[in-house]
């Protein structure tokens, strides 16, 4: 019986030892820096979303697709949200899921007309926070740790957030967490 519990016992600290490991590697325990830095423009082909941001990954799936049978070479995808989950029903949230093209492609974006849209943000100085993709999972922590970052230090300026959104930076592996402040 003794020899079944230290069995199980390691066995549980093992697979804890793993989560946490695990976690570790995803972002979970690591401390987001704010920047505030100069980008954009961006323009971007994307498909309005409402509803619970969480399940925006089939809309992106969908532009991403819709590119690239257009012959669209794009490896940075955009989310811009309007709406804090915190203050508005999961199922009322409002966002636009898309990749940026370069300019030059701008026939063939023309193409995905009307199916999609067009967005464009102008370039300036925003607050930023940088985020590494290590896997699907820091889609999800990623969230977690760079908005209280983000809301921290809008709170510590004495400004309001105006607008946020993300770049998801394929080759870079980085997602940035990006608002700009009024």
């Amino acid at each position: 019986m003794k020899k079944a519990l230290i069995i199980v016992g390691s066995i549980i600290g093992l697979l804890v030892l793993v989560v946490v490991i695990y976690l570790a590697v995803m972002g979970m325990f690591s401390s987001p820096k704010v920047t505030e830095k100069e980008m954009g423009p961006y323009c971007f082909v994307y498909e309005d979303f409402t509803g619970p941001y969480q399940n925006t990954g089939p809309v992106f799936d969908k532009v991403y697709k819709a590119m690239t049978d257009a012959g669209i070479k794009s490896t940075l995808g955009i989310g811009v949200y309007f709406d804090n989950p915190a203050e508005v029903p999961a199922e009322k949230l409002r966002s636009q899921c898309g990749a940026i093209y370069d300019i030059a492609d701008s026939a063939k974006v023309a193409k995905l007309l009307p199916t999609y849209k067009l967005g464009k943000i102008e370039k300036k100085t925003f607050v930023v926070v940088e985020f590494p993709i290590k896997g699907a999972m820091s889609y999800m922590i990623g969230p977690a740790k760079c908005y209280p970052v983000l809301d921290k230090y809008f709170t510590e300026k004495g400004m309001k957030a105006a607008e946020s959104f993300e770049i998801y930076d394929m080759p870079n592996k980085v997602t940035y967490y990006i608002m700009a402040g009024r």
